[in-house]
């Protein structure tokens, strides 16, 4: 499947595996219309629909305002005029220098002001989030569904959620001790056939499931494989890597475990993404009733465990076991209460 995978997919999969930002890319990598209209539609966004259309001209009118009033940028007229987002995505990909570099300015405002208005909506919904968590492992088990009926080497698929006295445990471990900082509240584990899979696996994802560029900065955690070790058994990889516009063989990216609690043998690649929910006309009516509200489109923060079917097998016996790491980390809780 690697040998598939396109320029842009492979940024995007490793920009997750890195917890890098998109904010720091100097263009898009995107080849057609459709490739577009795919990264929209991961959005929430259907470029079908007059009234999405509308509202994305909206965040791409915002972003521009911002940034003129901010800065004072002064914009070509391609990018002021532009018909549609999907033009707008295909200059940031073009080869037009002066476009190119507007263009992306624009999204990335555009994204930022998306995800505020997606966290606003979230917390004016008359919603627990149990509910919100039930929507999203229905929604992820499709997208895992249509991967292996595609031929996607997929073994295993779990989704779980923090009981309250696993949320209370946590933060009584963490030197912060805040809800806020706790982003595994609900989490998929992905279980691949092989090594080799992962990279294709969280590239489908990324397009499919979870927009790549709403992975949380620094989150991403990788103890399972060696890049540089990784890209030398590809050599397809290895030729595009000059035209990648972020320097794939810095490892400190790439960090291991920072859960003291966790085994040095536990073996696993994990990182946060915003997660985001569109919702219908009939959930707004029953969850925001009367609220003029300018998204449709919540965003909730989830973990995602990938790992192969050797290493998962692993990770059940011995130190690396969920028994003994709670074992670990109940001990550290009962020592901090008491002082000892």
């Amino acid at each position: 499947m690697i040998v598939r995978l396109t320029l842009g997919e492979m940024e995007r999969a490793y920009l997750v595996l890195r917890g890098g930002s998109v904010l720091d890319w100097r263009r898009l990598n995107v080849a057609s219309r459709a490739e577009c209209e795919t990264i929209l539609r991961v959005n929430g966004f259907d470029p079908r629909d007059a009234d999405d259309r509308v509202r994305l001209n909206e965040i791409r009118l915002s972003a521009i305002n911002y940034l003129e009033r901010t800065f004072e940028f002064a914009f070509a007229s391609e990018i002021r005029n532009a018909e549609s987002v999907t033009d707008l995505m295909l200059m940031a990909a073009g080869s037009d220098v002066v476009l190119r570099r507007q263009a992306c300015a624009v999204l990335k405002v555009m994204l930022v002001v998306h995800h505020i208005e997606a966290r606003e909506l979230k917390s004016r919904l008359n919603i627990s989030d149990h509910a919100l968590f039930h929507l999203l492992e229905d929604k992820a088990a499709r997208v895992i569904s249509e991967m292996q009926d595609q031929g996607y080497p997929i073994i295993d698929f779990q989704s779980s959620r923090k009981t309250h006295d696993s949320i209370i445990t946590k933060l009584l471990s963490k030197r912060h001790g805040n809800r806020a900082m706790l982003y595994d509240m609900l989490r998929f584990r992905i279980v691949t056939a092989t090594m080799e899979e992962i990279v294709p696996v969280v590239a489908y994802l990324s397009q499919h499931l979870f927009p790549f560029h709403y992975t949380v900065p620094g989150e991403s955690r990788n103890s399972l494989f060696n890049l540089r070790d990784y890209i030398r058994r590809h050599p397809r990889i290895s030729k595009i890597i000059p035209e990648f516009q972020v320097d794939l063989l810095y490892e400190n990216e790439m960090h291991a475990t920072s859960n003291p609690d966790t085994s040095d043998t536990f073996k696993t690649i994990n990182f946060i993404v915003g997660l985001p929910l569109r919702l219908e006309d009939r959930q707004l009516d029953i969850w925001a009733p009367g609220l003029k509200l300018p998204s449709r489109v919540v965003h909730v923060l989830a973990e995602f465990q990938v790992v192969d079917q050797v290493s998962y097998r692993g990770n059940e016996r011995g130190d690396a076991s969920h028994k003994r790491y709670k074992s670990r980390q109940l001990t550290k809780v009962r020592q901090r209460l008491l002082g000892a």
